[in-house]
């Protein structure tokens, strides 16, 4: 069998998906705001111009442009849970007052369009972002962030290295120069003309500790 760093993929893509706890919203008006209704305020603040953006159900747009992959998608699920994430069924004369809505809000930013990985050996690489997305369901405390990227031309080696600690959100500990050894050595998000927009700090082991001691909770990593 061949070493890992003479093969190269052709093509790379993973999909990370991280289920995050909602907290409750502020009190407005002095009523407190009910759970599971975070979208709205994520559809406010679409509004006013944040990189969160709503995005449109593939069962939006024109039926005839309704593509085989979104077809086998649906059906992959049983039927309790095509209208858990779908709602309920359209009737053919397309009384949309006789349906139930999607119970599923969708929210995706476009300014993020590349992501730096720095590994352990010091190497760099620039991975495409393909979509990054929120989602939100109707009376529900959870919300599913997801991101999708991909590249090309790369050693299998440095593949399986992303894939196993691109997804880490916190280092498991340090070696002797405080360098996290369980996570990529640097991960930075970047815009269309390639510059931060947030980078990680997994050097800073005294913030984690410190967060941990007061806490008893891990710190998310600062990307």
């Amino acid at each position: 069998m061949g070493n890992s760093t003479d093969i190269v993929v052709k093509h790379y893509r993973q999909i990370l998906i991280w289920p995050l706890q909602l907290m409750p919203l502020p009190e407005v008006s002095g009523r407190s705001r009910a759970m599971g209704r975070h979208w709205e305020v994520m559809s406010a603040l679409s509004v006013a111009g944040s990189p969160w953006q709503p995005r449109p159900t593939e069962f939006d747009g024109d039926p005839a442009e309704f593509k085989e992959r979104h077809y086998r998608e649906f059906v992959t699920f049983l039927p309790y849970v095509q209208r858990f994430l779908y709602g309920e069924g359209r009737s053919e004369a397309g009384d949309a007052a006789n349906y139930g809505h999607s119970p599923m809000h969708v929210f995706r930013r476009k300014d993020i369009q590349q992501v730096l990985m720095v590994f352990k050996d010091g190497k760099t690489h620039h991975f495409k972002v393909i979509h990054l997305d929120l989602y939100f369901f109707y009376d529900l405390d959870v919300v599913i962030l997801a991101l999708e990227l991909g590249g090309d031309n790369l050693s299998l080696r440095r593949v399986q290295d992303a894939m196993f600690r691109f997804g880490r959100t916190f280092p498991a500990q340090w070696d002797e120069n405080e360098t996290a050894t369980s996570c990529l050595r640097k991960v930075a998000w970047l815009d269309a003309a390639g510059d931060v927009i947030a980078s990680s700090d997994y050097e800073d082991r005294a913030g984690y500790l410190q967060h941990m001691g007061q806490f008893c909770a891990p710190k998310m990593a600062s990307h």
